[in-house]
């Protein structure tokens, strides 16, 4: 298991994906493979499989174009193809609220750069 400098860098691009909405970001790094599911942090919010993801991303992007989230430095490391992230973004809403919370991602190279 090692640090990934790659992974560290990719949680921030998915926090500003998420603050600009860019759904194009989040379509192409989901995974089209099966046993791919996604987690939110309300009890109701598990969604199997891409088209499922992609629809409730799209949605969500959407509902929350005036939030922005504010990176922080996250516990990123990789082991092979099989890469983690944990960390603990700040939510800040358009009245200036700010709130933490928790963000955790797995991911797995599924392509390998030749």
């Amino acid at each position: 298991m090692e640090r990934s400098m790659e992974l560290e860098a990719l949680y921030r691009k998915i926090c500003e994906a998420q603050s600009s909405g860019d759904y194009g970001f989040f379509e192409s790094h989901f995974s089209r493979e099966g046993g791919v599911l996604a987690i939110g942090t309300d009890p109701s919010e598990w969604w199997p499989g891409y088209d499922t993801i992609a629809r409730v991303f799209k949605a969500q992007l959407k509902e929350v174009a005036d939030f922005q989230i504010m990176a922080d430095t996250p516990h990123a490391f990789c082991d092979g193809s099989v890469g983690w992230v944990a960390g603990r973004p700040t939510l800040k809403l358009p009245d200036g609220t700010e709130m933490p919370f928790r963000l955790t991602l797995v991911f797995q190279r599924e392509h390998q750069e030749q």
